[in-house]
């Protein structure tokens, strides 16, 4: 079951950040290899990943909502 309440322990706030912004990463690269998967990721600028991953999880967010 799904609590509100996540204790992180002894985390920086940095360190949440890291992890957040890695997976935005990971899902930007999903959303680029799906859409042409020879693409170089050095063409793009450094915040493009991350915010195709913010983009496609607020996609899924909000599909998921109209369900």
């Amino acid at each position: 079951m799904y609590t509100n309440n996540l204790d992180l322990g002894e985390m920086k706030s940095r360190d949440v950040g890291n992890l957040i912004s890695k997976t935005l990463v990971d899902i930007g690269k999903e959303v680029v290899d799906n859409s042409n998967p020879t693409y170089d990721y050095g063409d793009l600028p450094s915040r493009a990943l991350p915010e195709l991953g913010k983009q496609a999880f607020a996609n899924h967010v909000k599909n998921q909502s109209t369900k």
